[in-house]
């Protein structure tokens, strides 16, 4: 069995602190940001930020540092350190508050979080960013076949005139891409928000660049994906949007076999304010059944982007287990070939090399691959995968709850 994942959070008796917000506007960007303080860590003090790409016209729709976007992106950091409470030098919406104790709760029952919650203290009086306005929608786009299938669905269930009609695609620097302070991929960035221009011109939405270095506080090894993610891209979301809105996150995991993630169903919804609505959207689908609906769209096929490596010019590794297996569900649909990357059919020995170990929760979209491969001949690749299923299967049996967390 390879060694398990620990998300066990410490416990303390002292704050997060949240305090000096400031907001830049300049004709190009929007930039809000806060000092982070870990009162009695060695950690050091940070200035988060977040910027916001934006026209010559809009430099003053927003003329405060949102407090909203700072608790949803600094709270489950002080809960995974064990801190007892965050200190907020603004009033962010009771609303937000509210949704972030749930979602700790939520965390608990999965394992790995440590009980109580911190304690959010604000120390202003008054909730200043009021729900006024129309609502508009925005989405999250990055490539990934969720965020494509988001905005297909969306184009399908609404008119342009409907609040929930989506005008606004934003794409984070410094999540996937970024990430790390040493290497800030600014080439990459560009390259992959280039990729997504003409279909964002096919699908008539702006989009809006965003940047944040929420990835450069202190953390722990498989907090990212398996607790926090959703709460960040919530943070973007308040930091993004002027007014009232709705904004898509892409469900990763049917519902039928939800995972616990940082992004679910059960959680990305309670990191809303008054003001901004997070809609987690297309859980009802599985994977295969995404990929299968953007077979039929070739401008989707062409952006498609779903590999965390940095390879210059090319959007995809092709090799990695992320690569190989939506190389595979291209297959399975009946796409032979795309120009993200190539050939569709995966050799077997490349799974060795990209999986050597059971790749845990993603073994469930295999289960969905089997049947149509092997009704195209694909009989040693269905082998292939059936091993991996097995060890995941196993691995459940044997009491560990990925993301190795014992019940």
């Amino acid at each position: 069995m390879p060694p398990t994942l620990t998300l066990r959070a410490e416990v303390g008796h002292v704050s997060v602190i949240i305090e000096n917000f400031t907001i830049t506007v300049s004709d190009q960007a929007r930039t809000t940001a806060a000092k982070i303080i870990w009162e009695d860590r060695n950690y050091p003090n940070q200035v988060l930020f977040f910027e916001i790409q934006q026209d010559g016209n809009e430099a003053e729709a927003v003329d405060e540092a949102c407090a909203d976007a700072f608790l949803a992106a600094c709270f489950p950091l002080a809960a995974i350190h064990g801190e007892s409470r965050v200190q907020i030098e603004s009033q962010p919406c009771p609303m937000l508050v509210e949704g972030l104790y749930t979602a700790h709760a939520w965390w608990a029952g999965w394992g790995g979080m440590a009980a109580p919650a911190p304690k959010i203290e604000p120390n202003a009086r008054q909730f200043s960013r009021h729900a006024t306005g129309s609502r508009n929608a925005y989405a999250f786009l990055s490539g990934g076949v969720d965020g494509l299938h988001v905005l297909m669905c969306n184009r399908r269930l609404y008119r342009r005139g409907d609040p929930a009609y989506i005008r606004d695609a934003l794409f984070v620097h410094g999540y996937d891409i970024g990430k790390k302070a040493r290497h800030p991929e600014n080439e990459r960035f560009q390259m992959a928000l280039q990729s997504l221009r003409p279909l964002a011109a096919e699908t008539g939405v702006r989009l809006i660049a965003c940047r944040t270095n929420l990835r450069h506080l202190p953390s722990k090894p498989g907090f990212w994906a398996h607790r926090h993610n959703g709460a960040a891209l919530a943070a973007v979301a308040h930091a993004a949007t002027a007014g009232p809105a709705f904004v898509f996150i892409g469900g990763t995991y049917q519902v039928a076999n939800a995972v616990p993630l940082g992004s679910h169903p059960a959680v990305d919804g309670l990191f809303s304010s008054q003001r901004v609505t997070i809609v987690h959207d297309g859980s009802r689908f599985s994977r295969l059944e995404k990929v299968r609906d953007l077979a039929n769209w070739p401008a989707a096929l062409a952006a498609l982007r779903v590999c965390a490596a940095n390879l210059g010019d090319h959007p995809n590794c092709g090799r990695c287990e992320k690569c190989l297996r939506t190389r595979l569900e291209l297959l399975a649909v009946g796409v032979e070939e795309t120009a993200a990357f190539g050939p569709s059919l995966t050799p077997p020995e490349l799974w060795d090399e990209a999986v050597p170990e059971p790749i845990g929760d993603r073994a469930i979209c295999y289960e969905d691959l089997l049947a149509p491969l092997r009704a195209r001949g694909h009989d040693v690749l269905c082998q292939t995968l059936e091993k991996k299923i097995a060890d995941y299967r196993r691995q459940l049996n044997q009491g560990v709850r990925w993301p190795g967390v014992r019940p």
